[in-house]
């Protein structure tokens, strides 16, 4: 999915104006983001799986597109829906 940053911000010597977010988590992600401790570790983490960016890059981002960009994982982070069986 691409998102377009409502803010574009300079990375180096890029000029980031868009994002390709993850489709889906994997487990290393989601083992990733549940050894984070701290709220603020939590949503760098998330937002690092989603967008496939190192954390320096991530903190770059304006805060109202890293709080969209969370929205957009919080579907797939919200396990009180199961999928599967159990057995």
């Amino acid at each position: 999915m691409q998102y377009k940053l409502k803010t574009p911000f300079k990375f180096g010597n890029e000029t980031v104006t868009e994002v390709t977010l993850k489709d889906a988590f994997n487990a290393g992600d989601m083992i990733r983001i549940a050894n984070e401790e701290k709220a603020g570790d939590s949503i760098g983490a998330t937002l690092c799986a989603m967008t496939g960016w190192p954390l320096p890059k991530v903190a770059q981002m304006d805060i109202d597109d890293a709080m969209a960009i969370a929205d957009v994982a919080a579907p797939f982070l919200d396990r009180s829906k199961k999928t599967g069986s159990e057995t």
